[in-house]
């Protein structure tokens, strides 16, 4: 009777219990849920944050990237540029260097055809050499106003004609009148076709009867002076014709008029 009075009663404390054990688990699991959630939500909501916050540093790494990737595209396109611009510039600079060369090139290549024109036409054309003769001549040596010395060549008695004849290759031979040979010397050697002419005069001393010479000379100047009747020549020696026979060494200074010395068969 006792242990059963005991069971009794311990099975009406656990009817009595039971209910409110229950409620407790539901009240502590309702709480552990809340308490849960409201975890994973603050765990959600840092997890979403912090991903925000990275994927915020991350854009702004990128772009800092993408900037900096742009910068060096940029640095790089005007490395390229001025490098061409260099580059178009030094060949500019050569390609001005040889158009000038190619020009100075092209003006002595013109010269050269023009000077060979010249030289083809010349070389078709024959040269002609002159002979006068005279039976007196007289060599003067002459002081003029600015005290320069000169040399005349004179005679009254010259061959009426002179004598022409070509250089090689050609064989032309003719005569001329001597006063017309004299009119014309300044029409027929002048500077655009050679100049004045060289000459080699020979002839023999009147008082001694020796041949000098040959006096080897630049004709410069030719007249025929009518109110003498005499022609003229002045002559001028060049420093090679004056080694051969200076024009000084035909004057006798021992005679009385040492200035003139006369020759005759002149030639």
């Amino acid at each position: 009777a006792h242990a059963y009075a005991k069971n009794s009663l311990q099975r009406n404390a656990m009817r009595q219990f039971t209910p409110a054990l229950l409620l407790s688990a539901f009240l502590l699991l309702l709480l552990l849920a809340l308490v849960t959630g409201a975890v994973i939500a603050d765990d959600a909501s840092l997890s979403s944050s912090s991903l925000r916050s990275l994927k915020l540093k991350d854009s702004m790494n990128l772009h800092t990237m993408l900037s900096q990737a742009a910068d060096l595209s940029r640095q790089g396109r005007e490395q390229v540029a001025a490098g061409n611009d260099i580059s178009a510039d030094r060949h500019s600079e050569k390609e001005d260097v040889l158009n000038r060369r190619l020009v100075s090139c092209s003006d002595k290549l013109d010269k050269c055809k023009f000077d060979l024109k010249t030289c083809e036409k010349e070389a078709a054309e024959p040269t002609f050499l002159f002979t006068q003769m005279a039976d007196m001549c007289k060599l003067k040596r002459k002081t003029d106003s600015k005290g320069e010395r000169y040399y005349e060549w004179s005679s009254k008695d010259m061959d009426d004609d002179t004598y022409v004849f070509s250089d090689r290759p050609y064989r032309i031979a003719e005569t001329m009148t001597t006063e017309d040979f004299f009119d014309g010397f300044d029409d027929m050697f002048t500077k655009e076709n050679r100049g004045k002419p060289n000459g080699a005069i020979t002839f023999r001393h009147k008082n001694t009867d020796r041949f000098e010479g040959p006096l080897i000379s630049v004709f410069v100047e030719a007249a025929y002076k009518t109110d003498g009747g005499k022609f003229v020549y002045k002559l001028r020696q060049s420093k090679d014709q004056e080694t051969v026979n200076a024009l000084e060494d035909f004057f006798d200074n021992k005679d009385d008029d040492g200035d003139v010395v006369e020759y005759e068969m002149c030639s």
